[in-house]
């Protein structure tokens, strides 16, 4: 099964200081892997120009398939920077800092990954799709255009199939341009990643809504 939550979350090796990660530390976790993927889609589709940092981690991210624990999909807080940021911004008290577009792509890709979760299918599509991808990196390396029209040839095929698709604003030439398509579904597909270990690690709407508070003061102590 894809993306396997097995693991103590016990932060080892990162540059936070040896501790347990909270349950509400690890969803904010999760959840600003989300935001920050999303975000980056639509730098993408809006500018053409994207963050390589951020694309990497987006790609590590979909291959971790069996971490040793929350910030090792991410590759430790560096990897996450961006969207910790975000969080304080969407759930803060400055309602003129909010992004509504991202809000609404991070809304629909919550509630696509909770319809995934139930697709036995499909996870097992992805899981055989990860593992294609794992193997052509070995040939092509990990920031090939070949890796991007893998992993978003996988978007394409699964997540894609699922109500309500996903529909990126930004600027028609950037969006018809297929390697600048494979990223932002490459980026998609990693937002649904975040998105699935959201759920796993308990997260739900209701915390989104009732919980802002408690999320924005976790990022502080993980930044």
């Amino acid at each position: 099964m894809s993306w396997r939550r097995n693991y103590s979350g016990i932060n080892g090796n990162f540059d936070l200081t040896l501790k347990h990660l909270t349950p509400l530390e690890e969803r904010s976790i999760a959840l600003a892997g989300l935001l920050q993927n999303c975000h980056q889609v639509q730098q993408l589709a809006s500018t053409g120009q994207i963050d390589g940092f951020y694309l990497n981690i987006a790609v590590k991210a979909i291959l971790n398939t069996d971490p040793d624990n929350t910030l090792d999909i991410f590759q430790g807080i560096p990897g996450i920077r961006e969207g910790l940021q975000l969080i304080s911004q969407q759930l803060g008290n400055d309602d003129k800092k909010r992004n509504i577009e991202l809000t609404r792509y991070s809304i629909a890709i919550l509630y696509l990954a909770n319809k995934l979760l139930k697709d036995q299918s499909m996870l097992a599509d992805l899981s055989q799709g990860i593992e294609k991808t794992r193997g052509q990196i070995e040939h092509f390396g990990i920031d090939h255009s070949n890796i991007y029209a893998s992993l978003g040839g996988l978007y394409s095929d699964t997540i894609s199939k699922l109500n309500p698709r996903i529909m990126v604003s930004g600027e028609p030439a950037v969006l018809n341009n297929p390697d600048n398509a494979s990223k932002i579904r490459t980026l998609l597909l990693s937002s649904i990643r975040s998105a699935v270990l959201w759920h796993q690690l308990g997260g739900s709407r209701w915390q989104l809504l009732f919980q802002r508070k408690k999320i924005v003061a976790a990022v502080k102590t993980l930044a």
